[in-house]
């Protein structure tokens, strides 16, 4: 039993698992707050947005890309959601127009990324480096340069605020957007397609994969994904604007690494991606409970990434340390040539 448990702990979940207990025995020690009830809400519901926005960065991680321009995504998501709701007077009719715009937008703005990327042959790196510009340009258009903030309590501050059965919807919609997730990346062709693609490109190709088109859906997921999070995101503040998620991509980043997801593509998964998030959610809650300044939050956040990259090569490495054997030394294969004389 006792070796189980070591050999549990030395490997990568159990790892991670360890650094949770660590965190929540600070929290029992310095802050009993962290477990009320309101707080445990609060961290949920944190998760549950940045949680939206990680499984579909993860389609694109998977595929050894990435989308740096999720933040100013969902800032456009919310802002264009909130021009057509409080312009219509907070109409069921607006609300159904600025989400269908908004969702039309992530489609086109990943439809761009994934044509540049495979037609283009453009590195996801610079590409998405740009339209974050390109659409933090078009949110301060939207918007006008200035906050949009809303008051009425209508259909639109139900998407972010409603509790059926006394649980908050953003959580609902992130648990069946999760499930959704792991059933394409785990029980679709169209799921082991993206981890042929990011394991190797060229193969999957010779064998009959449509590494183009899957990619450039996988693109658009990330999109509609990072668009539906701000509009969730505006709803639960009623407020939209350029900084609605401007801690997006730190988050979400920060969520994909410590969760074990290997960025070079064709590793990981839904569960990996979401303890990320869960972690990472519960370390930012206790930083600003044990009142830790905000500029050293982004420097422990930091910390947490470069800390979990050199987890995951170490780990890494000792697995296939002990998988393949080592060559035997030359007194070894003396000694055992003496014995056999």
């Amino acid at each position: 039993m006792s070796k189980k448990v070591t050999k549990f702990f030395g490997s990568p979940w159990g790892q991670r698992v360890s650094l949770l207990i660590i965190v929540i025995l600070i929290m029992i020690i310095f802050q009993p707050k962290f477990f009320s009830l309101d707080n445990v809400s609060s961290i949920l519901l944190a998760i549950a947005i940045y949680g939206i926005m990680v499984c579909g960065m993860l389609f694109v991680v998977i595929l050894g890309g990435i989308d740096l321009s999720i933040a100013s995504a969902a800032a456009l998501g919310g802002s264009i959601l909130s021009v057509f709701v409080k312009g219509s007077g907070y109409t069921v009719e607006g609300f159904i127009t600025g989400f269908a715009v908004s969702i039309a937008v992530a489609i086109l703005v990943g439809l761009v990324h994934g044509v540049m990327c495979t037609v283009f042959g453009l590195p996801s790196f610079v590409v998405t480096l740009a339209t974050q510009y390109v659409l933090l340009g078009a949110v301060l258009v939207v918007t006008n340069g200035a906050y949009i903030y809303h008051s009425d309590f209508g259909i639109f501050y139900m998407l972010g605020n409603a509790r059926p059965l006394g649980i908050p919807l953003p959580i609902i919609i992130f648990l069946i957007y999760t499930a959704i997730s792991a059933f394409v990346l785990g029980c679709t062709t169209y799921g082991r397609s993206l981890y042929c693609i990011g394991g190797n490109p060229v193969a999957s190709g010779l064998v009959g994969i449509r590494t183009t088109i899957n990619t450039i859906i996988a693109y658009i997921f990330c999109s509609v994904s990072a668009f539906f999070g701000g509009m969730i995101l505006v709803s639960m503040n009623m407020m939209a604007g350029a900084a609605t998620a401007s801690n997006a991509i730190g988050s979400v980043l920060t969520a994909i690494i410590v969760g074990g997801i290997n960025l070079a593509g064709g590793e990981g998964g839904i569960p990996g991606a979401i303890f990320g998030a869960l972690l990472v959610g519960i370390i930012n809650n206790a930083l600003i409970l044990l009142g830790v300044p905000s500029d050293y939050q982004k420097f422990v956040q930091g910390v947490i990434i470069i800390g979990a990259i050199a987890l995951n090569v170490y780990t890494k490495r000792r697995s296939e340390n002990i998988k393949t054997p080592r060559k035997p030394s030359k007194k070894t294969l003396d000694s055992a040539q003496s014995a056999n004389l």
